[in-house]
């Protein structure tokens, strides 16, 4: 339990950790390098260290060096014995990785724990299928155990529910022998691929692509690059993003005011709301101003939701933020965890279609203390903080350490900006 107590304001200087969402990928496209690599700037958390697992189950061998992580020799493809690769909870690994079975002829198991064991893997057995593998699962879900060889070399995928398996698709596609096409249907989460192809350039891998819709993928490219640096997150900074916009203001270090993260569009929502920021060199500086009522489409950047639907609870008026329909298969029902626990504490939340309505409290109406739950979900545990900024008494949130899963540390750094 973490007890949250009624703040006025934040003010101070924070350095952001570095991106899971980019660590992940480069440390899977690094694991197929021939060469040494170094991966600087990475900041552990419970997806980070899943990967880091994972390709050292796959052979790699890696070593940590203060804040960067050397990775000697990468995976072993001609391993003949029986794989298993253990994706913790992080959903971006489990597809991802599972995709390495392709990279495999024998037996390649993969596992995990927790709301991962409950997720859906059918779109990544009906694409191992396509490419003639056998894939045998516990319903549809993990464990999947994969076995056979790759024979085909084009496929037709889905990309409406999620975009994590054309990642891990096109992070291996470039290893195999033969060239690949991916027809993809529906694509959501753009901005996850674009941040894909941008990492996969740095590492000298070539792609072509039709507007997302068939991508073109030549054989036998090996990654080639001794140093790759993580940039900074912006999904962790978002929170402290809508903390200074509701209550104060912040100094952020470490943020690329050119990044391909989906989650850089929380400046987008800042905007409407009518808080102040500017870029001073590399510092993103932001404050609190106007409190207004917006409409956001958060259709391809799903991860924003949380604090946005806290943005839109502090606003002055009604706000709706579209794309609901992408937040099922989360950690938890993200859309119906934000409507149960915020309504704890006295805000209206209406999920109506695609979109969330929510009823803003407005500055002068304080939204009341209480006991809530993280769902064991890392961002609700954030989002829900952030209330103690707006609360007239302590604020319980049940199953804090969710936040281990992407950004340790974020209680700790909250509390240093917090008055």
């Amino acid at each position: 339990m973490k007890k949250i107590n009624p703040a006025k304001s934040v003010s101070g200087k924070l350095t952001v950790p570095s991106s899971k969402s980019y660590a992940q990928r480069a440390i899977a496209i690094a694991a197929l390098s021939e060469d040494s690599v170094c991966l600087e700037n990475l900041t552990d958390c419970d997806d980070v260290i899943a990967a880091k697992n994972i390709i050292q189950s796959l052979g790699a061998k890696i070593e940590r060096i203060d804040d960067d992580l050397k990775l000697n020799h990468g995976i072993l493809t001609d391993n003949s014995s029986e794989i298993e690769i253990n994706c913790g909870e992080s959903g971006l690994s489990t597809r991802l990785f599972s995709t390495f079975s392709l990279l495999f002829e024998n037996k390649f198991t993969v596992t995990g724990h927790g709301s991962i064991m409950e997720r859906t893997m059918s779109m990544v057995i009906d694409a191992l299928e396509q490419f003639g593998k056998n894939a045998d699962s516990k319903n549809g879900c993990l464990p999947l155990t994969i076995s056979g060889e790759t024979k085909n070399n084009e496929i037709h995928i889905d990309g409406a529910v999620s975009s994590q398996l054309l990642t891990g698709l096109l992070i291996v596609a470039p290893r195999l022998k033969q060239d690949t096409t991916i027809h993809v249907k529906d694509l959501k989460s753009i901005p996850y691929i674009d941040m894909t192809l941008e990492i996969l350039s740095d590492f000298g891998i070539e792609i072509q692509h039709d507007n997302y819709r068939t991508f073109e993928i030549k054989g036998n490219q090996i990654p080639d690059r001794d140093k790759y640096r993580v940039e900074g997150d912006w999904s962790g900074a978002s929170f402290h993003i809508v903390a200074a916009a509701i209550a104060g203001e912040i100094e952020l270090e470490g943020l690329n005011p050119a990044s391909q993260q989906a989650d850089m569009k929380i400046l987008d929502a800042l905007s409407h709301f009518g808080a102040e920021f500017r870029w001073i060199d590399d510092v993103l500086s932001i404050k609190k101003n106007e409190n207004k009522a917006f409409s956001f489409d958060a259709t391809h950047c799903p991860d924003l939701f949380p604090p946005l639907a806290v943005l839109a609870a502090c606003s002055d008026g009604n706000s709706v933020i579209k794309g609901t329909s992408r937040l099922e298969h989360k950690e938890s029902n993200r859309a119906l965890t934000i409507k149960e626990e915020f309504e704890k504490l006295g805000i209206k939340v209406q999920l109506k279609g695609d979109e969330m309505h929510i009823v803003g409290q407005g500055e002068s109406q304080l939204v009341k203390g209480g006991k809530v739950s993280s769902r064991n979900d890392h961002r609700i545990a954030m989002a829900l903080s952030l209330f103690g900024l707006r609360s007239t008494d302590p604020i319980f949130i049940e199953h804090p350490e969710a936040i281990d899963k992407s950004y340790p540390d974020y209680f700790v750094d909250f509390m240093k900006v917090v008055d």
